[in-house]
């Protein structure tokens, strides 16, 4: 912690510099206005921050310009305890010391605009440049931690991340960037909006992006007979994405659609290293309508029809004389849901609602692709059906209840019941505690239940939804109208857990539930604080402990710093300075050491005729650091980005 203390130190000092010398103050907005803004995701309505049943984070569009968060995995860092890893070929979030590798994300739900957007072969919440979202377009992030499957049912054991996506009016016209950047990165993007005088409300939104990446070095793969252990020019990522939204009276509704191709350099599942043609390839589309309405006073309702689709494809080039091997995997699915609100009866604010999915194709194969030989090919259908009630309870005038509850039944696995209760007391006006209990669950998987392809891994049908069971303290206070602090405890019990593992019998991999249970505690803290001449400085500790039979589960932090700052410089430039610190994690057969690492944003605050442009410098001082590797790995730790460069152009039409 020692490192996280003097980057702290450090920033600070940036901080107080800046503040002196900026020659224009920004308006503000006092912490006791940022804490009215209001969060969808914890309780399916828009809610003051103080009343969420949890400790929410909301991380604006201003704070990911600021700070030029480049994708949903580096603005969810912002949140205290969230920490994130990459293995090369996708992004995945820790929670609360607790990120497994190789668990695609599965336990956390992913929304936009209150939309699931977890497919439902992998359950994965994709938060990195394969998410099905642009970055630019959202508004406002949410990320709700804890349990919430009384209200959306399974993945949500650790958390929601709820992206709120711009409107045309607040658009009010055409956004355009352009960034380049270190590995050949190129990117473009539109971003375009209006309300017109019919009464409806557009966004449309195209992205492009390409990166062909940089050699990288692995020392396993330095041997003779193997090669040098540089992987020359295979990691490059290329997508497209693009957004269509509109509103129109009672009416509203939104058609997304990305596609993303990574080239994979790790040589996972025994492929051959240094060889080309190994790539990962999503696509996704979601198509989402809902019609809300007033009843009368006190009733309202919402109808809301979701369908996606889902497609990722994979090349495997084993080593000779093994032929190359092909994933393929198709999920199509919808859902309908029903909510209905009620407040007509005193100090209560009633919401009931159901929810039926279908997935009427859910399909997994893989191939040798020359010659052809099938290995896997499951093709089959699913569903479910989940039922809800809330309630919120002013009991009194500074005393609050959230009491709330879900049954879920889903084909093929056990019917789960999920329920959450919180008690929040606002002692006085500035200040604000919350006691949090709730349960959750997760089923497993298509992908963990039912593949297997005799070369890596083998399926397993009998696995139960594992549990997860917490209870929170946190205290939220602002002791100066400039200074808010936080303060919190959790304990969690999780059972049943789905792990994989290596079966010695034939030396395939296989998920199963594991006996023992897993607990962990832990304490959050954070603060925030408004400067002089419109600086703002945010950080936060986190101290944590996962404990499971066998010692610390891999990749679990004991502590995690953090530390934004940001603020006016001379000029007319903007500075943004984000610093994160995790302390040593355990691998699955060693550890990586700890490490602290910086970006530093400067950006132009105000647009002239010709644009305005900013420059990012991510891993401010090259730290070399590592994240730890999962099982399909012949590396047990995965060397992160070292020092990388952006530089971005932007302009607005009106």
């Amino acid at each position: 912690m020692l490192g996280i203390r003097a980057a702290a130190g450090a920033a600070a000092l940036v901080a107080a510099a800046g503040a002196s010398w900026a020659a224009d103050d920004l308006a503000q907005l006092s912490l006791d206005d940022l804490l009215k803004i209001e969060v969808a995701g914890a309780s399916r309505h828009d809610q003051p921050l103080s009343e969420t049943p949890s400790t929410a984070t909301v991380i604006t569009a201003e704070d990911i310009r600021r700070f030029g968060f480049r994708d949903l995995a580096e603005s969810l860092q912002m949140a205290r305890g969230v920490y994130a890893t990459h293995d090369r070929a996708y992004t995945y979030l820790g929670v609360r010391g607790f990120g497994r590798p190789g668990d695609y994300n599965s336990r956390i739900l992913l929304l936009q605009d209150g939309a699931r957007t977890n497919d439902p072969v992998y359950d994965q919440a994709m938060v990195g440049y394969e998410a099905p979202l642009e970055i630019d377009w959202v508004k406002r992030l949410e990320f709700v931690p804890g349990p919430s499957s009384a209200l959306y049912g399974g993945n949500a054991l650790f958390g929601i991340a709820n992206a709120v996506l711009w409107s045309g009016a607040e658009l009010d016209g055409t956004r355009v960037s352009v960034d380049a950047g270190s590995g050949r990165l190129a990117r473009a993007g539109i971003l375009s909006g209006r309300l017109e005088n019919s009464g409806l409300d557009w966004v449309a939104g195209l992205s492009l992006y390409g990166r062909r990446g940089e050699d990288l070095y692995f020392r396993e793969f330095d041997a003779p007979g193997v090669g040098n252990g540089i992987a020359h020019g295979l990691d490059g990522e290329r997508y497209v994405k693009g957004l269509l939204k509109a509103s129109w009276q009672n009416w509203r509704g939104s058609i997304s659609f990305s596609a993303r191709n990574k080239d994979v350099p790790t040589a996972y599942f025994g492929t051959a290293f240094d060889a080309a043609g190994n790539f990962a390839r999503d696509q996704s589309l979601h198509a989402d309508l809902a019609h809300g309405r007033a009843l009368s006073v006190a009733w309202e309702e919402e109808i809301r029809l979701h369908a996606g689709s889902y497609r990722y494809d994979a090349d495997y080039p084993y080593p000779a004389p093994a032929a190359a091997n092909r994933d393929e995997t198709r999920a199509v699915w919808w859902s309908a849901e029903y909510q209905l609100r009620y407040a007509g009866w005193r100090d209560h604010a009633w919401l009931l609602g159901a929810e039926v999915r279908r997935q009427p194709l859910l399909m997994q194969r893989n191939f040798d692709i020359d010659p052809r030989l099938e290995k896997l090919d499951d093709r089959h259908k699913g569903g479910g059906v989940g039922v809800f009630v809330q309630d919120e309870w002013r009991f009194a005038s500074r005393w609050l209840a959230n009491l709330g509850a879900r049954i879920d039944a889903q084909q093929g696995q056990t019917t789960m019941a999920s329920p959450r209760a919180a008690l929040i007391y606002r002692p006085v006006d500035m200040a604000t505690v919350k006691l949090l209990y709730g349960k959750a669950f997760r089923p497993a998987n298509d992908y963990e239940r039912r593949y297997g392809d005799g070369i890596s891994q083998k399926a397993n049908p009998d696995i139960e939804p594992e549990r997860i069971t917490t209870r929170e303290l946190a205290i939220d206070a602002m002791p100066l109208p400039t200074l808010r602090l936080g303060l919190g405890h959790y304990r969690y019990t999780l059972h049943n857990l789905i792990d994989q593992e290596l079966d010695a019998a034939d030396n395939l991999l296989v998920f199963r539930n594991q006996s023992a249970k897993i607990q962990a505690r832990g304490w959050e803290a954070e603060a925030e604080a408004m400067l002089a001449g419109g600086w703002r400085l945010r950080g936060s500790l986190t101290w944590q402990r996962v404990d499971q039979p066998g010692g610390e589960p891999s990749n679990s932090p004991r502590r995690i710093g953090k530390l934004f700052v940001d603020g006016p410089l001379t000029g007319g430039w903007l500075l943004g300075l984000n610093l994160q610190g995790l302390s040593p994690r355990r691998t699955l057969a060693a550890a990586v050491p700890g490490y602290v690492t910086g970006n530093l944003v400067l950006r132009q605050t105000e647009h002239t005729r010709h644009g305005a442009w900013s420059v990012g410098i991510y891993n401010l001082a090259g730290k070399r650091y590592w994240d730890p590797g999962g099982r399909e790995h012949v590396q047990d730790a995965l060397p992160a980005d070292g020092r990388q460069v952006r530089v971005r152009w932007e302009t607005v039409f009106r």
